[in-house]
């Protein structure tokens, strides 16, 4: 039981070092931040809540594993291989996937608010 615990205070160290590290984080946290005071003013529904702050979670969790991608690979080799390359330009494609996807979501959601 204190193992599964210690797992919990793990993960928590993962989110606070990669809020700390790493500056697409910090920009991505202050866009869903955006996007929440957004909710909040145009008294969204709750389905829309729940896309909302899942592709918030989408991106932000997309980008955690993009950078633990870039640091194994780092860790693996410091010279230049075009396959380690490779996997990190895959890796922040999916990063930028998610995150347009999170757009298109976020303007359909919006754009009768907005427009409104």
């Amino acid at each position: 039981m204190r193992r599964f615990f210690k797992s919990f205070i793990y993960a928590l160290q993962g989110i606070s070092i990669s809020t700390r590290e790493q500056r697409n984080l910090k920009v991505q946290a202050f866009v869903g931040m955006l996007t929440v005071g957004a909710g909040l003013y145009f008294d969204i529904t709750a389905t829309e809540w729940c896309l909302i702050l899942l592709v918030i979670g989408m991106v932000m969790g997309m980008e955690m594993m993009n950078s633990a991608v870039e640091s194994l690979v780092d860790l693996v080799t410091e010279e230049f291989k075009p396959l380690a390359g490779k996997v990190k330009d895959i890796a922040a494609g999916a990063v930028l996937f998610v995150s347009i996807l999170a757009v298109v979501i976020g303007l359909i959601i919006f754009k009768k608010y907005i427009l409104a």
